[in-house]
């Protein structure tokens, strides 16, 4: 059944692209794009987690060009009217990658930038993890799963989430990366997959990898199999894809064009050429046994990656090409297509018949992935004014410090909503009287061994009940976790008051991925403090002179509008 179904869904997830380009009037002689390549090689794996593996309660974040897949697996299940499906990147329709706010059907997490979009479940998971911690009767959760490319793990936001202490704490996160071995541009010469296994397990994650599928696993087993498995995974990455490339009469030379044994020879001539184009292919990621065997063997004491092997274009006339990203297929081969899954391009969005076990699994699926409505819980109200006034001039800095602490005292239920954030600057943006009086949040309690040192000015008390998160020195990571904060509402019914300071002139790198955070919805404040003006002969050391520009022409949604971005800086509030 769930063979059936992956072919269906890549059926209709080429349909959908195809759809946009050939089927849309355009007069413009512009393609309208898409991805079909990119799309067929996570096809396995998402079916595999959508019709088996997911729970109501579990999160996913599918990497950008995989958009198609899911809302073909959306569609069977009923999530997605079928008037959408021509609809991708047209206005009002499909957008060209998930998106929470603006796609029609269930979409967890927006993503397209790149690297950001994969760490947002990491950072929801730490977000859930902060709501039960304060809130316990908000809703549970499930599972954190992230779909991600390899080429998305070369982007520097990958590595700084993963770095994170925190993070080897999260049992509930997932990654699965779909190793196709290409990029946009080309066929990467050098995975070395060692390398990225090795910086994953020394961060504290679980670390399987899945390269092989069953059958080709048991022609490994035969005589001259060690040979047969040593000259496949010696070979370039280029040289694999070439024979996917390579009539199926040409296989058995291909394989034996490095001195290889009569034994070798025999074993892969002894299957037909048909059945060893097959052999070839049979890789870990489009195994649905060997998956589904691989995500019920997840530890759930620890963060998980599995680097699952695929081809791009899987199943398509575009396989293995090392220009396939954006190739679209012709209408000669969307009729080839449709005939190999038991489509057609002249009713494309034809469902499995009623009854039937596909059908039946697909309503089965829905139900056990049909989710709770959030209840919103009763806003608190914050005051227009905490009742203090401060008559010596004081600096901006001083001034964020004692607003914190007046909110704590004139509005406690607002001021219990309040979650600060800081890369390693919290004293030097003046909250340590805010942290002071609510604590460091941590997964666990940990022992403050300075709490009897009677000259400490910070108190750094760790507790889950803590409403203060720190990070390393990365402003990536503040915004990410700022945005993920700042949808608790719309997630779990919570709504929390996230605040994160940094100094002003490092807002020009926080700046794309908090705009991230908002176009998913997520709610925040950015407290920018003026390290240049306000720390007096210290001057423009930290590059100040770039902050007033950066500030004044940061993203703007209209005024009053739920997802409009704040950035304080200096003496001024800037919308």
């Amino acid at each position: 059944m769930l063979r059936d179904i992956a072919q269906r869904v890549l059926w209709l997830a080429t349909a959908i692209v195809d759809a946009a380009n050939r089927g849309r009037p355009n007069t413009t002689g512009v393609k309208v794009g898409g991805h079909q390549s990119s799309s067929a090689s996570m096809i396995d794996i998402m079916v595999a987690l959508w019709f088996s593996e997911l729970t109501a309660v579990d999160r996913v974040s599918v990497k950008p060009h995989a958009s198609p897949v899911l809302h073909a697996i959306n569609y069977l299940l009923g999530d997605l009217d079928a008037k959408y499906l021509p609809t991708l990147r047209a206005k009002g329709g499909l957008q060209s990658y998930p998106s929470r706010l603006k796609d029609p059907d269930t979409v967890d997490f927006s993503t397209g930038s790149v690297g950001i979009g994969a760490t947002a479940a990491l950072w929801a998971a730490m977000s859930h993890r902060y709501v039960k911690t304060h809130f316990p009767d908000a809703p549970p959760s499930g599972r954190f799963v992230s779909l991600l490319g390899d080429a998305e793990l070369d982007e520097g936001a990958i590595w700084e989430a993963v770095a994170d202490p925190a993070v080897a704490r999260l049992g509930e996160l997932l990654w699965i990366v779909d190793l196709n071995r290409q990029s946009l541009d080309r066929v990467v010469p050098d995975i070395q997959i060692e390398r990225l296994q090795s910086m994953f397990a020394a961060a504290g994650w679980q670390v399987i990898t899945i390269k092989w599928g069953r059958t080709i696993s048991a022609m490994f087993d035969q005589p001259g199999g060690a040979e047969f498995k040593r000259r496949m995974e010696s070979m370039p990455n280029e040289e694999y894809q070439r024979m996917l490339r390579a009539d199926s009469s040409e296989l058995v030379e291909r394989i034996m064009a490095e001195p290889g044994s009569d034994e070798l020879r025999a074993l892969v001539a002894s299957v037909s050429p048909e059945t060893l184009a097959q052999v070839v292919r049979d890789l870990g990621g489009h195994d649905l046994g060997l998956l589904l065997d691989t995500f019920a063997a997840v530890d759930d004491t620890r963060p998980s990656i599995v680097f699952a092997y695929t081809i791009k274009g899987r199943g398509l006339p575009t396989e293995g090409h090392p220009n396939n990203h954006s190739v679209l297929l012709s209408e000669e081969q969307m009729v080839q297509l449709a005939t190999s899954t038991a489509s057609s391009l002249d009713d494309p969005w034809r469902t499995f018949q009623t009854g039937s076990p596909a059908a039946d699994l697909c309503a089965d699926r829905a139900d056990e992935l049909t989710r709770t409505p959030v209840t919103q819980s009763k806003p608190d109200l914050v005051p227009t004014s905490t009742g203090r006034s401060h008559r010596a001039p004081i600096s901006t800095q001083a001034v964020l410090g004692r607003l914190l602490a007046d909110v704590a005292r004139a509005a406690p239920e607002a001021a219990a909503r309040m979650v600060t954030c800081s890369r390693d600057v919290a004293s030097s943006t003046n909250i340590g009287g805010w942290i002071n009086k609510t604590g460091v949040w941590s997964i666990d309690d940990r022992r403050d061994w300075f709490a009897d040192d009677s000259e400490r000015v910070l108190k750094w008390s760790e507790a889950p009940s803590g409403q203060h998160i720190e990070l390393g020195i990365t402003e990536v990571n503040l915004v990410c976790l700022l945005g993920e904060l700042g949808a608790t509402w719309s997630r779990w019914g919570e709504r929390l008051i996230p605040i994160a300071t940094l100094y002003d002139p490092f807002v020009n790198r926080a700046l794309e991925p908090w705009s991230y955070g908002i176009y998913a919805g997520g709610q925040s404040i950015l407290v920018g403090t003026p390290s240049g003006v306000t720390l007096a002969p210290e001057g423009g050391a930290h590059q100040s002179i770039t902050t007033p520009p950066s500030a004044s022409s940061s993203p703007a949604a209209s005024p009053g509008s739920p997802h409009s971005p704040r950035i304080w800086s200096g003496a001024c509030c800037m919308r």
